[in-house]
């Protein structure tokens, strides 16, 4: 062996370290005390540590103390959601699920959360909703959709419709702001609210979309119709929904409920408008109310939905007051009326104001026969308005590609309507959406892809590609 610096081979070793140097020129000869520890039948042994176990000191393994939190955790997740009784079951599932592995981290959370609702939806009789599942658990509304699509495909299950009318119930029963109402007015509030969400069910106003903002748009506005001073701020404040999506509820049940109105009989149906429709809510209730009650064909039933035979038979079990003048001959009968107040016209006797299946609900007619969801309205009137779009488009383009060619300019621009965001007058303004159309025009993409909206999609496929 030789020096790395000066190429020496005297060397001497230290008694201290081990370490051999240098005799010429003291340098220290790195690697020289290494000793290989061969193992063998007489060789140094290491400390062996069992593969599966967190290391010496342990009492339990990681596969049984991972299962012992994994038990624990859905203990702890079943109490604050109430599902006690349910826990068992859900063990079941997510055992099956995991392969007996169970698991640990925010995923674990996500799966115990979703077997949660799945049972839940399954039973058919408590409401829970997700976003309630998610405030109390603390995971992501989406992530935890997903994951009830998948263990609903796993399992194979069939769930139950969505509890509308009980989650509004529910509802009802905790809020602390109808805690110092009268338990009569706060019946009537329930059942006129059980009523008008079996309408809204009805109507599609709860289709495709979250349940908790319907249902805080239907407590404010019977809230209204009866006197109690709630807000819809408030309501939207105590159950964590977005105030913006109440409104628009609100906005859209309203909207029904005068089209409603000019159905069912209403006499002063044209002056009901929508910030004017809770006033005449307690008749048009009323009318919606015998509208549902409509008896068959046989029975004497008017095109108001007004069962005359119920009509005869209560002025007949009434006594009629009669007033005689001694100073005629005749006596002439005088039948006395008396006013009806509009509190009156709501009876509560309509299986409206029950829990409904929605089958159910559908067969009942409170009028809107044709009602369509508004999302689908909404959508068929923006296909409709860039359709319109891609034909001034086309007139702009062919206009510059032969200009010998006359076009007037109403027909080169889409007229605009007044929108609340940005103020603009009819006429010929072209905006950004015109020039994105015009561009995908060029490009040679078809119009059914460009109705659709997908913008960006297509310029990043068609244009920029």
């Amino acid at each position: 062996m030789r020096c790395n610096k000066c190429n020496g081979s005297n060397f001497q070793r230290d008694e201290d370290t081990g370490n051999s140097f240098c005799c010429g020129c003291g340098t220290l000869q790195e690697y020289d005390n290494y000793e290989a520890q061969l193992g063998g039948i007489r060789g140094p042994q290491g400390t062996y540590i069992r593969v599966g176990t967190t290391g010496t000191g342990s009492v339990l393994a990681y596969n049984e103390n991972k299962i012992f939190k994994a038990n624990d955790l859905i203990e702890n997740i079943t109490q604050r959601l109430h599902l006690s009784y349910k826990e068992e079951e859900i063990k079941r599932m997510i055992n099956k699920i995991t392969d007996g592995e169970f698991g640990q981290g925010e995923w674990f959370l996500v799966l115990i959360s979703a077997c949660c609702y799945v049972v839940v939806r399954r039973e058919g009789k408590s409401v829970l909703s997700m976003e309630r599942i998610c405030e109390e658990v603390g995971v992501d509304l989406h992530q935890l959709g997903s994951m009830v699509k998948r263990v609903v495909e796993y399992f194979g299950f069939e769930l139950q419709e969505f509890d509308l009318v009980g989650l509004f119930v529910k509802t009802v029963n905790d809020s602390s702001r109808l805690s110092g109402v009268d338990c009569k007015k706060r019946e009537r509030v329930t059942k006129q609210g059980v009523f008008l969400m079996n309408c809204s069910l009805k109507w599609f106003l709860s289709t495709g979309r979250r349940p908790m903002p319907l249902v805080v748009a239907v407590l404010a506005f019977v809230c209204g119709v009866n006197g109690v001073n709630v807000k819809v701020e408030d309501l939207a404040r105590d159950c964590k929904v977005s105030l913006v999506t109440c409104k628009t509820r609100y906005k859209e049940l309203s909207e029904k409920l005068v089209k409603v109105g000019g159905e069912v009989g209403l006499p002063w149906a044209k002056d009901v408008t929508v910030k004017s429709v809770v006033k005449h809510s307690e008749v048009l209730f009323g009318l919606m109310e015998a509208k549902s009650m409509r008896k068959r064909r046989d029975e004497l039933v008017r095109s108001d939905g007004i069962c005359l035979k119920e009509i005869v038979r209560d002025c007949l079990s009434r006594e009629a007051m009669y007033s005689y003048d001694d100073d005629d001959d005749c006596q002439d009968r005088r039948l006395g009326f008396e006013m009806v107040s509009s509190e009156d016209w709501w009876k509560g006797r309509s299986k409206m104001s029950q829990r409904l299946t929605l089958k159910e609900v559908l067969e009942k007619d409170v009028g809107l026969h044709d009602a369509l969801p508004p999302s689908y309205i909404k959508g068929c009137a923006l296909v409709e308005r860039r359709r319109e779009k891609i034909k001034a488009a086309k007139l702009r383009i062919e206009a510059i590609q032969h200009p010998c060619d006359e076009v007037s300019g109403s027909e080169l621009c889409l007229e605009l309507e007044h929108s609340k965001k940005k103020k603009r007058k009819r006429g010929s303004e072209i905006d950004q959406e015109d020039l994105v159309i015009e561009t995908l025009l060029l490009h040679n993409v078809r119009d059914e892809e460009i109705e659709k909206g997908y913008y960006k999609a297509l310029l990043g496929l068609h244009v920029f590609n």
